[in-house]
Protein backbone atom coordinates (compact mmCIF):
# COMPACT_ATOMS: atom_id res chain seq x y z
CA UNK A 1 0.00 0.00 0.00
CA UNK A 2 2.62 2.25 1.20
CA UNK A 3 4.17 1.64 -2.83
CA UNK A 4 0.71 2.09 -4.77
CA UNK A 5 0.44 5.64 -2.23
CA UNK A 6 4.26 7.17 -3.40
CA UNK A 7 3.42 5.69 -6.93
CA UNK A 8 -0.17 8.03 -6.77
CA UNK A 9 1.75 10.95 -5.56
CA UNK A 10 4.91 10.71 -7.42
CA UNK A 11 5.67 13.96 -9.53
CA UNK A 12 7.20 12.47 -12.60
CA UNK A 13 8.73 13.92 -15.75
CA UNK A 14 7.65 17.44 -15.57
CA UNK A 15 5.17 17.11 -13.08
CA UNK A 16 3.67 19.82 -11.18
CA UNK A 17 4.72 22.37 -13.74
CA UNK A 18 2.61 24.38 -16.15
CA UNK A 19 3.10 23.83 -19.39
CA UNK A 20 3.83 27.02 -21.38
CA UNK A 21 1.90 27.36 -24.61
CA UNK A 22 3.84 28.19 -27.76
CA UNK A 23 1.47 28.26 -30.09
CA UNK A 24 -1.18 29.82 -27.52
CA UNK A 25 0.71 33.20 -26.63
CA UNK A 26 2.92 33.79 -29.43
CA UNK A 27 -0.18 35.34 -31.52
CA UNK A 28 -1.51 36.98 -28.35
CA UNK A 29 2.07 38.97 -28.41
CA UNK A 30 2.04 39.51 -32.26
CA UNK A 31 -1.02 40.87 -31.56
CA UNK A 32 -0.30 42.95 -28.94
CA UNK A 33 2.48 44.14 -30.80
CA UNK A 34 0.80 45.52 -33.68
CA UNK A 35 -1.69 47.13 -31.15
CA UNK A 36 0.81 49.33 -29.64
CA UNK A 37 -1.18 52.07 -28.72
CA UNK A 38 -0.73 50.72 -25.18
CA UNK A 39 2.85 49.06 -25.49
CA UNK A 40 6.04 51.11 -24.86
CA UNK A 41 9.14 50.56 -27.38
CA UNK A 42 10.50 48.39 -24.70
CA UNK A 43 7.56 46.44 -24.32
CA UNK A 44 7.54 45.90 -28.51
CA UNK A 45 11.08 45.17 -28.16
CA UNK A 46 10.43 42.52 -25.30
CA UNK A 47 7.86 40.89 -27.78
CA UNK A 48 9.23 40.73 -30.69
CA UNK A 49 12.48 39.33 -28.80
CA UNK A 50 10.20 36.73 -26.78
CA UNK A 51 8.69 35.92 -30.08
CA UNK A 52 12.22 35.34 -31.92
CA UNK A 53 13.72 33.42 -28.87
CA UNK A 54 10.56 31.05 -29.23
CA UNK A 55 10.59 30.29 -32.99
CA UNK A 56 14.15 29.86 -33.01
CA UNK A 57 14.56 27.84 -30.74
CA UNK A 58 11.78 25.58 -31.79
CA UNK A 59 13.73 25.60 -35.30
CA UNK A 60 16.69 24.13 -33.98
CA UNK A 61 14.67 21.94 -32.49
CA UNK A 62 12.81 20.75 -36.20
CA UNK A 63 16.31 21.21 -37.96
CA UNK A 64 17.67 18.28 -35.27
CA UNK A 65 14.83 16.13 -35.72
CA UNK A 66 14.97 16.18 -39.59
CA UNK A 67 18.80 15.96 -39.56
CA UNK A 68 17.54 12.68 -37.61
CA UNK A 69 14.97 11.05 -39.71
CA UNK A 70 12.53 11.68 -36.91
CA UNK A 71 10.33 15.15 -38.79
CA UNK A 72 6.83 13.42 -38.56
CA UNK A 73 7.55 12.63 -35.00
CA UNK A 74 8.52 16.22 -33.77
CA UNK A 75 4.83 17.02 -35.72
CA UNK A 76 3.18 14.32 -33.86
CA UNK A 77 4.80 15.38 -30.15
CA UNK A 78 4.32 18.77 -31.15
CA UNK A 79 0.66 19.53 -29.63
CA UNK A 80 2.08 18.01 -26.09
CA UNK A 81 5.14 20.60 -25.75
CA UNK A 82 3.28 23.55 -27.14
CA UNK A 83 -0.13 23.44 -25.41
CA UNK A 84 -2.64 25.30 -25.67
CA UNK A 85 -5.14 23.18 -27.64
CA UNK A 86 -9.04 23.28 -26.45
CA UNK A 87 -8.76 19.34 -26.46
CA UNK A 88 -5.37 18.27 -25.52
CA UNK A 89 -4.38 15.04 -28.15
CA UNK A 90 -4.70 11.62 -26.45
CA UNK A 91 -1.62 10.42 -26.18
CA UNK A 92 -2.55 6.73 -26.87
CA UNK A 93 -3.46 8.12 -29.96
CA UNK A 94 -0.25 9.37 -30.91
CA UNK A 95 1.36 5.95 -29.77
CA UNK A 96 -0.61 4.23 -31.86
CA UNK A 97 0.02 6.45 -34.85
CA UNK A 98 3.88 6.62 -34.35
CA UNK A 99 3.59 2.64 -33.84
CA UNK A 100 5.39 2.46 -29.68
CA UNK A 101 3.70 1.71 -26.40
CA UNK A 102 2.38 4.51 -24.97
CA UNK A 103 5.35 4.52 -22.08
CA UNK A 104 7.69 4.91 -25.06
CA UNK A 105 5.44 7.62 -26.07
CA UNK A 106 6.27 9.74 -22.80
CA UNK A 107 10.12 8.54 -22.80
CA UNK A 108 10.02 10.55 -25.91
CA UNK A 109 7.76 13.59 -24.71
CA UNK A 110 9.80 14.12 -21.55
CA UNK A 111 12.98 14.06 -23.53
CA UNK A 112 11.71 16.35 -26.19
CA UNK A 113 10.75 18.94 -23.67
CA UNK A 114 14.44 18.52 -21.65
CA UNK A 115 15.94 19.24 -25.38
CA UNK A 116 13.19 22.04 -26.01
CA UNK A 117 14.23 23.37 -22.59
CA UNK A 118 18.05 23.19 -24.00
CA UNK A 119 17.02 24.94 -26.69
CA UNK A 120 15.88 27.84 -25.70
CA UNK A 121 18.49 28.41 -22.93
CA UNK A 122 20.91 27.80 -25.44
CA UNK A 123 19.41 30.55 -27.68
CA UNK A 124 18.78 32.92 -24.94
CA UNK A 125 22.14 32.25 -23.95
CA UNK A 126 23.18 33.99 -26.96
CA UNK A 127 21.71 37.08 -26.64
CA UNK A 128 23.89 37.73 -23.22
CA UNK A 129 27.29 38.25 -22.29
CA UNK A 130 27.28 36.74 -18.97
CA UNK A 131 25.97 32.97 -18.61
CA UNK A 132 24.62 33.57 -15.17
CA UNK A 133 22.08 35.84 -16.58
CA UNK A 134 20.35 33.29 -18.58
CA UNK A 135 17.66 32.48 -16.01
CA UNK A 136 17.06 36.01 -15.41
CA UNK A 137 16.53 36.27 -18.66
CA UNK A 138 14.24 33.26 -19.37
CA UNK A 139 12.01 34.33 -16.50
CA UNK A 140 12.01 37.91 -17.95
CA UNK A 141 10.91 35.34 -21.57
CA UNK A 142 7.94 33.38 -19.91
CA UNK A 143 6.58 36.77 -18.14
CA UNK A 144 6.50 38.43 -21.71
CA UNK A 145 4.73 35.19 -23.13
CA UNK A 146 2.13 35.30 -19.47
CA UNK A 147 1.30 38.56 -20.23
Amino acid sequence: MYNEYDRARALKRGGGRQVLSIEEHLPEAEAAMLATVHLSDAGCYDLVWASNIVSRAWKNLENEFEAEGKAEWLEELRPFVAGGSAKPPSQEEAATRLGVPIATLRTWLSRLRQRFRESLRAEVGSTVSDPADIDGELRHLYQILMA
